[in-house]
């Protein structure tokens, strides 16, 4: 199944295909990104996205991701912003900034979650959900109605303190319909286990950013990735608004289409 994303800036459409990899540029400037970034300007397809990482967009301003977008027009871009209020606000700075998927913070209001997931439904995004924080995932099946990914995530300093993954959520969350993206001190070892699991989304950060060839690294993941195929969601989810997920054409792009197919400019 290939998702279709379109920003509502009239950005071009682009597609994203499960299992897919999500190089996450966690830098704190530009520079440090903008080498990663023109270091993969060989790369295209519709198994790779690039994350405008949370310490990048505090260190650089949301703006950011428009250089990443101009920088690798063929990779959808996702704001990590990890939204805690003001989500309609949020995910139009976002989208106006030209990203194609933003993520909201699983810890915030339930009135934060769904409006955020509303938003990013109506600007033509991509909708995730990071678990970061929460001792179990999976209770965000309630919570996160609609939401396309939940991320699920150990953070850097669960990591440094010995936390271990948490790879059995997996299951309970593709049962509920969900996609699922997994975070965290990720490698190639790990990467293999998660997808085995059922994991649609690889996110991944220091073992590629890190990496003396980045694009090199890139190639090994995607090399692991191919040929799996990612199984569909069991059943239809619904936002909370009651409009499909994971089957919606942004309207913006569905004019395109409409004018392609007519002849119309």
């Amino acid at each position: 199944m290939v998702f279709t994303m379109g920003r509502s800036d009239g950005g071009v459409a682009k597609g994203v295909e499960f299992p897919s990899l999500q190089v996450a540029l966690d830098f704190t400037s530009w520079a440090e990104a903008r080498r990663v970034v023109g270091s993969l300007s060989s790369l295209s397809g519709s198994r790779l996205m690039l994350e405008a990482g949370t310490p990048l967009i505090k260190g650089e301003g949301i703006y950011v991701v428009r250089r990443i977008s101009e920088m690798a027009p063929w990779a959808p871009v996702v704001a990590d912003l990890k939204t805690m209020d003001t989500a309609e606000l949020e995910v139009s700075m976002a989208a106006e900034a030209g990203a194609d998927a933003a993520v909201v913070s699983g810890v915030a209001p339930i009135e934060t979650v769904r409006s955020f997931i509303e938003e990013c439904r109506r600007k033509g995004m991509m909708s995730f959900v990071d678990s970061i924080g929460l001792e179990d995932p999976a209770a965000l099946v309630k919570k996160a109605e609609g939401a396309d990914v939940i991320v699920i995530h150990r953070g850097i300093d669960e990591e440094s303190a010995g936390r271990g993954r948490r790879w059995s959520a997996i299951k309970a969350l593709k049962d509920a319909g969900f996609r699922v993206a997994v975070a965290g001190g990720m490698d190639l070892e790990a990467a293999s286990s998660a997808l085995e699991a059922g994991a649609d989304v690889l996110v991944v950060g220091r073992d590629i950013t890190r990496s003396a060839d980045p694009a090199g690294r890139v190639s090994e993941y995607l090399k692991l990735i191919s040929g799996r195929g990612s199984p569909r969601p069991r059943r239809r989810r619904t936002s909370p608004a009651g409009t499909p997920a994971l089957s919606w054409t942004p309207t913006h792009l569905s004019q395109t289409l409409s004018h392609q197919s007519s002849g119309r400019p």
